[in-house]
């Protein structure tokens, strides 16, 4: 079920009502009962194994952090081992298996004649990655004292709470199990900032992510060889924004269901594209992803705790994981490796010169960099890659894209992005002055309006596939 489509709407509303209503009759504890159901409901309707395989991991996973801390108040470290253990190896059953066997049977077929390992016709779970990496987070919090064992109630609902499900943003304990937990009563947070939010995921993803597929993305990706060399160029861009507006639509809306459920959830994006180098990109970029690959993968493994080479070799190796956590495909460990790469020429230039670029040429090179890099996370297969690269040199074929159209909504979308944040502020403080059916008049309209303006059809997140 699509978060933004007319049945999740009417669904929500209806379930809003329940939702309050239960809180001002029964309490916090009847609504984190009914968020329960409510979670795994939703996850049955994508497929009723997908919420067997959550509810089995989360007991796994709660019940080992239960076993954590001991009678005399010290913490034992083999539940958290086991733990992390069993989550990657879920995840990577469901998610890498078939990739290291057709990886495997190539390297074994030379040597051993009719070799072959067994196919699994698995099912990959919607939002595995994300609810994997966030029991980890769990997990290892409660083995490093920095957050108590939750009850199996409040734990479940902690990794099942459906606005963060599907695709994030992954939730320490802190950010979301300690306002599951606590007994305070609930209010709806800043609900002109939830209808502003809706609205701006109505436009990104409804609107202007479906157009950049529908006119640039797609046609050029599926068939690069017939398009000119400047129109695999935008494209790229195309596809850049398009992914952007993609998966921030996304965080909008699930922001703003938490919000009208009485929580708030962490800052997934911060304008990524105004970055002016590739450390203040990933410090915008899927942020609550990029700081779990620091605090779980590049600190672990040494961070910069060592010599300068040590700690480049840390960051190389923590991204490449980043990119392989995005999909079971070579282009996803290359795309991982390339940003890897680009981190490391980075510091070696801050290293040996204390001269910096200006900010906007900074912007310029960091945002090029970013769209090469978004061609292998595109591309199904290095085939693709190499059919895309091949095309940069074809100037010979007449453009037939709307390219006018294009470097218009480039303009504009590059000056929005500066500005977005003070257009929020004034837009939520005019939404605050008016009346609650005001407001919903307001949503209504633009809704409509943005309906109209968008191609047809109600596409698919991008980030559901992760």
């Amino acid at each position: 079920m699509h978060y933004l489509s007319p049945e999740f709407a009417l669904i929500f509303v209806g379930f809003l009502w329940l939702y309050w209503w239960a809180g001002s009759a029964y309490g916090v504890r009847a609504q984190n009962h009914l968020l329960l159901g409510a979670s795994y409901l939703f996850y049955c309707s994508f497929d009723w194994r997908f919420a067997l395989l959550l509810i089995n991991f989360s007991l796994v996973i709660l019940l080992l952090a239960q076993a954590i801390r001991t009678p005399d108040g010290t913490r034992r470290r083999w539940p958290v081992i086991a733990g992390v253990a069993i989550a990657l190896l879920n995840l990577g059953i469901f998610k890498y298996y078939n990739f290291f066997r057709e990886e495997a049977m190539a390297l074994l077929s030379p040597i051993f004649t009719g070799a072959s390992l067994p196919v699994l016709e698995l099912v990959l779970p919607v939002g595995i990655s994300f609810y994997t990496f966030q029991g980890i987070a769990y997990l290892v919090s409660v083995g490093r004292g920095e957050y108590k064992a939750a009850t199996l109630p409040d734990g479940l609902l902690h990794l099942s709470f459906f606005p963060t499900l599907l695709a994030g943003p992954i939730c320490r304990p802190n950010e979301l199990l300690a306002q599951i937990e606590s007994p305070s009563q609930r209010a709806i947070v800043a609900p002109e900032w939830a209808i502003l939010l809706v609205i701006s995921a109505l436009i990104k993803k409804v609107w202007l992510a479906a157009w950049l597929a529908e006119e640039w993305a797609n046609p050029v990706f599926s068939n690069p060889e017939s398009y000119h060399a400047l129109e695999l160029v935008g494209g790229l861009m195309a596809y850049a924004w398009q992914l952007f507006f993609d998966f921030s639509g996304y965080t909008d809306v699930v922001t703003a269901l938490a919000l009208l459920l009485g929580f708030n959830l962490p800052v997934n994006f911060r304008q990524p594209y105004l970055a002016t180098n590739l450390s203040d990109f990933w410090k915008r970029w899927h942020i609550t992803l990029s700081r779990w690959i620091r605090d779980y993968v590049y600190i672990p493994l040494g961070g910069n705790r060592g010599n300068w080479g040590l700690t480049q070799l840390n960051l190389v190796i923590a991204m490449t994981l980043s990119g392989f956590w995005h999909g079971a495909s070579i282009t996803f460990v290359v795309w991982g490796l390339w940003h890897g790469i680009g981190l490391v020429f980075q510091n070696l230039w801050h290293k040996v010169s204390e001269w910096r670029l200006p900010a906007v040429i900074g912007q310029i090179i960091t945002f090029i960099f970013v769209c090469l890099g978004w061609l292998l996370f595109r591309a199904e297969d290095w085939d693709s890659v190499s059919a895309f690269v091949k095309g940069f040199g074809e100037w010979d074929i007449v453009p037939s894209l709307n390219w006018l159209g294009l470097l218009l909504a480039m303009v504009v979308f590059f000056t929005l992005a500066r500005h977005a944040q003070a257009i929020m502020d004034k837009s939520a403080l005019a939404l605050r002055k008016l009346p609650w059916w005001g407001q919903s008049f307001c949503l209504l309209v633009c809704a409509l309006a943005i309906m109209e303006l968008a191609p047809a059809g109600m596409p698919g997140f991008i980030y559901f596939g992760f």
